[in-house]
Parts: structure tokens; sequence; C-alpha cells
């Protein structure tokens, strides 16, 4: 078997160039593929239903974790090969936290349990540092959406209900998180207009205590940051422990059909499945096999124990065909809170109508 790299595209281009294989009736006979984009593929049968192939190439779905088992799935069907989760965590600058006394008697940074905690603790860092509490992406990439959606989901509310087609972001607990990520910056404790580079150099130059990205970077981090640095798991602020997550996972577009090929497409998925290790510990992203995990501690790769968490409390967005607009939608409506000072009822109204017109279509 011959395993050739078809291309090359930028991060934010990939789908278009994958769209245009489909296009052209000549799709690739592996590619990767995001949760939140698959039901696009699958929901026009341009995937392979992936079941009836775990068993005979040794995938072991009990092995998965719970978030991970349901990144694959679409409408009862499975669709993909996990290779991770990665989600938003807390990269945390340890100094900072000791100068304002949020440290517990391990020295371990002490994160809110509630909105409330949250500004106490802002305010603290604030008077004993002269420090930002906390710092995101808040014009640029979606991380706003990602917030948004953690703290639905931390109230046990999801931004759309696949069921019923109900989408529920003009709601009590929609006003409850735009309320909460508003006031942060009205408050002065973040900044309402970094944009992602921003952000990063706030934290790395140890101008805020608090950075919330993703996984991603914290190997990074790990190598390049002068203070003492820990990712945490985003803390539970609004009800119960959840966060945003996406995942990687290997599908398998439909070809005509070709038995020998779906094989070898089948035993590369396999050979990449049994990598995951590898993957996580190079990457950052959290391992989607509980084996896996279990390695990574034993192992004691750095900071990965720090988040491990993670792995349980990852929730990701609900499988829809539109995701990418509905993710536009929500980071479009809910930044004009801070970039325009439009009313949080008019994001909320504004945003709840954009939505359901996409959900409708």
């Amino acid at each position: 078997m011959r395993v050739e790299k078809l291309g090359g595209s930028a991060w934010g281009n990939y789908y278009d160039q994958l769209n245009t294989t489909f296009a052209a009736n000549d799709p690739p006979d592996v590619a990767v593929m995001h949760q939140s984009n698959m039901p696009a593929y699958a929901s026009r049968d341009l995937l392979v239903a992936l079941d009836e192939y775990y068993e005979e190439y040794e995938m072991n779905p009990s092995d998965w974790t719970s978030p991970a088992a349901k990144a694959v799935s679409y409408q009862g069907a499975s669709y993909g090969v996990l290779f991770d989760l990665h989600g938003n965590l807390l990269h945390v600058n340890v100094n900072l936290f000791e100068q304002a006394g949020l440290v517990d008697e391990k020295g371990v940074p002490i994160l809110p349990t509630s909105t409330e905690e949250w500004f106490e603790h802002a305010r603290i860092m604030r008077e004993k540092t002269g420090k930002l509490y906390w710092v995101e992406d808040a014009t640029q990439f979606p991380i706003s959406f990602r917030l948004f959606h953690t703290l639905m989901e931390q109230q046990r509310v999801s931004v759309v209900n696949t069921d019923t087609g109900e989408v529920n972001i003009d709601s009590e607990a929609g006003r409850n998180v735009l309320n909460f990520m508003l006031q942060r910056f009205q408050r002065d404790f973040s900044d309402p207009n970094a944009d992602y580079t921003a952000a990063q150099q706030l934290f790395m130059n140890g101008e805020a205590a608090i950075e919330m990205n993703g996984t991603w970077v914290v190997d990074q981090y790990s190598k390049e940051l002068t203070f003492d640095y820990r990712a945490m798991n985003f803390p539970n602020l609004m009800g119960r422990k959840k966060v945003w997550a996406n995942s990687h996972m290997w599908v398998i577009p439909k070809q005509q059909e070709d038995k020998r090929q779906y094989e070898a497409a089948m035993e590369f998925c396999k050979f990449l499945s049994e990598h995951v290790y590898e993957w996580a510990a190079g990457s950052g992203h959290i391992a989607p096999r509980k084996s896996a995990l279990a390695k990574l501690a034993d192992d004691q790769i750095p900071q990965r124990a720090n988040y491990a968490e993670t792995a349980s409390n990852a929730v990701t967005f609900p499988p829809v065909i539109s995701y990418s607009n509905i993710e536009n939608i929500i980071k479009e409506e809910i930044e004009k809170s801070w970039l325009l000072d439009t009313s949080v009822d008019s994001v909320l109204e504004q945003a709840q109508k954009r939505v359901e017109s996409v959900m409708n279509e």
C-alpha cells in the first residue's frame, strides 16, 4: 500500500479544496475532517458509514471517550476514525496568581467557580498586580462563539436542539452568557479589541493572567514562556463543567465501488488510530481513546495531567449541516455588544432570527 499526500492547503482554505475534489468526482481515499463539518458531507451521502468496519479493523468503540464517540455519529451511523478532541483551556500565568494570592496550599492557581467569583478574582488580580485577569481573541476567529456555546452548555441548554429544531439563543440562558461576556470588557478586566495575535502577546508578555485558547498552544507555551505556566481545565462558571470542543477524524469519501481501495483506506485509518497517543503527546490535543489517555498519564507528558478532565468535560456542537454559518452568525452578532455597543436584547434577538433562518433552510 502506498500513501500519497494530495496537495496542501492553508488551514482556512482546506474545505474549499476538499469541496473541489468532490465536485470533480475525484475525492481523496482518506480525508481529515472536523466533527463540526462532517454532517454537511454525511447528509449528502458523500462519506462511507464505518460501523461495520470497526471490529474488522480492530477499532474498539468502547475504548472511545463519550465526547469522542458522539463526534463521529450522525443520524444513527458513524462516519469517522477518531484522531483527537481539541477544546478550550485556560492558559495561566502562575506567577501572577501567586502575586495576587490566588493559589492553594500547593501553589496551584485557584480558578473561579461562578461568574460572581470570576469578577471578584479579576478585581483582586487588578488590585494586586495591575494586570488584566483574562484575555481571548474577541474580534478575529470564532472564540466568542466557543465561549458562548461553553456557557450555554454549562446551563444545560444547547444553542440549537437538533431533535426539535429549536434555537435557544434569545433565552434566559443566552442572556446570562452575553451579560457576563460583556461585563468583563465593560469593567476593564479583559480587552474587547484583542484579536488572536494580540491576545497571545498580552498573555505571553505577562500582561494578562489568563488566556482562553485551545489545546494546540500547550506545547508552544511550555517551550517559549519565561514565567511559570500551567494549562488548566475550563472552570464551572454556570452550573456544570462543560467546555467547547471539536474533533479531528479521518473519513472515507465514497468512490466507485472498489473493495481493494476501501480496504487500503481502512488499513491506513487503522494505522492512524493506533497512533493517537503519539499525536496527542506531540500536539497538545486530547486523545479520543481511554487507553491512550491512561498511557499519557502514566508517561507524565508535560501539562497533560493538568487538563486531563477536559477529555470528559468536552462538549461538541450539536450535529448540524450548517455549522459554519451558525458559528459565523453567533460570532458576528454577539461581538456587536462590545464592539458596536449594540444592546444585549437586540443582539440576542437578531442572532436568534438569523440562526432560525439557517436551521429552516
